[in-house]
């Protein structure tokens, strides 16, 4: 069985490490500043939380909201000026949370959004998803390497604990769009022989991906995606 603990756990101690280094280095980021980013994670992790809990109690639990980006928009003005150590305790105390919810659930049928099971649903709300604003911010603020190195620990974790097709393909697409920004085109193009079929979803975005842009032009691209 996919041994999710292992993967929050990792994820839990990135955390740690990504807001020790804002509050020392931080002064005036591009985009989201990093407490904004944790309170954003922060929102998506109550909306796990409180789905999770109801459903381990038998109870009726909220789904997603349908229009997410007007949510999420909406909800950003309430993370303006909050303080760093503050959201960073209050994300890092839901994600122990959701990880002892995980120790009595398991893997079970779960529907959350694009999710099956509650394997799924945490690894991508508190893994994937959290990781993926991170690598962003690395990226604005002058730091590709350490964006590249949490893709590339991503897809090493994932494949440890065996992480289930729909979540295994996003990490090894994201990688993939990293390579190809790196101009390693051999090393893309073989992620993404690997990621298309766990994910076809992304394969048939992919030629309009600007994050592949550097392949888009490709033979072999071309056909993989055809």
């Amino acid at each position: 069985m996919t041994d999710v603990r292992q993967a929050l756990e990792a994820e839990r101690e990135m955390e740690r490490e990504f807001v020790a280094e804002a509050r020392k280095s931080e002064t005036a980021p591009k985009g989201w500043p990093a407490a904004l980013n944790l309170f954003h994670i922060c929102m998506w992790r109550e909306r796990m939380h409180n789905a999770l809990t109801d459903f381990k109690q038998g109870r009726t639990y909220t789904p997603p909201p349908a229009n997410v980006d007007e949510v999420n928009d909406a909800e950003l003005a309430g993370g303006l000026g909050v303080a760093l150590v503050d959201i960073a305790e209050r994300s890092d105390l839901l994600l122990v949370s959701l990880i002892k919810l995980w120790d009595e659930l398991g893997d079970r049928p779960f529907k959350w959004s694009a999710n099956n099971t509650t394997t799924d649903a945490l690894l991508r709300n508190s893994y994937v998803h959290p990781r993926n604003h991170i690598v962003a911010y690395l990226r604005e603020n002058g730091d590709p390497a350490g964006a590249d190195r949490l893709l590339e620990d991503a897809v090493t974790e994932m494949r440890e604990i065996e992480a289930p097709p729909l979540t295994l393909g996003a990490t090894l697409y994201n990688l993939a769009c990293a390579r190809a920004a790196q101009d390693r085109t051999d090393e893309a193009l073989e992620l993404l022989i690997e990621a298309f079929p766990m994910r076809p979803d992304l394969k048939e975005g992919a030629p309009q991906d600007k994050d592949l842009e550097m392949l888009h032009d490709n033979p072999a691209f071309k056909a993989l995606v055809n």
